[in-house]
């Protein structure tokens, strides 16, 4: 049915339920699982910010340690269930963009992962990535809540 599994993974604690969810789910499919996390873009504003701000390098440095953090229970969780498991640290201004793309890249046929629950303005305000993934993937969308 499902081979190969894509879980965007971010710091709300919905991402963990997903983690489970996922893993779960593969083992019982022989699948594997490929985590995924969508860095925010560095951009810079103007000279002032440059003076306060550190180095792109380092700021790269910094964001992929994060990413490394975020991946760690699901490289927990995989290897506790025996699932294959790799993960993808992106850069982009869009993480539901970068969620589709990465799915379509590495041939996905299903993504897991978080809805925030917002509601009302907070919605309207922050939007929501799950619902825009759902309106723009071409695979399968298992939501998590």
């Amino acid at each position: 049915m499902f081979n190969h599994i894509l879980i965007p993974i971010d710091d709300d604690p919905g991402s963990r339920r997903a983690i489970e969810l996922g893993v779960a789910l593969a083992q019982k499919l022989g699948a594997r699982v490929t985590g995924f996390h969508a860095m925010m873009e560095f951009n810079r504003a103007g000279i002032v910010e440059e003076l306060l701000e550190a180095p792109p390098a380092e700021l790269q440095v910094h964001a992929l340690a994060h990413a490394d953090r975020l991946f760690a229970p699901l490289r927990h969780e995989a290897q506790l269930a025996g699932v294959p498991c790799d993960t993808i640290a992106k850069r982009g201004d869009q993480p539901h963009a970068a969620i589709v793309a990465a799915a379509q890249k590495i041939r996905c046929d299903l993504i897991v992962m978080a809805s925030h629950g917002r509601r009302g303005i907070a919605r309207l305000v922050l939007g929501s990535q799950t619902q825009q993934v759902l309106n723009r993937a071409s695979t399968s969308v298992l939501v998590v809540r």
